[in-house]
């Protein structure tokens, strides 16, 4: 079955496998600047043994993994609730728009009304 039988464009898949290689590259990006991290934290210990650096290398990269995975997480969860809050804030103003539209062309309906029935009785 072609993409275009399923109903989904091209666009749409490109976009989805770009935006999963973008994640990936980040991630990526984001572990080895841990890691150099770690590694700089580890080189100011010279009298660690090569087991001991190692470890405190493995450490302290698992830790700001963690660490930033926590943040982002925190930063997703903030982004949704605010998107909730600005959807609905869009969609009252947008109720509030469309009522004062209506509004203003019931008493421009009602002007134009009265103004022809007495323009009529003259």
């Amino acid at each position: 079955m072609t993409r275009e039988e399923r109903g989904v464009p091209d666009s749409v898949d490109t976009a989805a496998g770009l935006a999963r290689l973008e994640g990936y590259l980040m991630a990526n990006a984001h572990v080895r600047a841990a890691r150099t991290a770690a590694e700089g934290l580890a080189d100011r210990m010279p009298w660690l043994t090569a087991a001991e650096r190692t470890e405190l290398v493995r450490l302290s990269t698992a830790d700001r993994i963690q660490a930033s995975r926590e943040q982002f997480e925190a930063v997703a969860v903030r982004a949704r609730e605010l998107e909730t809050q600005y959807a609905a804030r869009y969609g009252e103003l947008r109720r509030r728009v469309l009522c004062r539209g209506v509004a203003c062309a019931a008493v421009c309906v009602t002007v134009c009304t009265t103004t022809v029935v007495l323009a009529a009785h003259r």
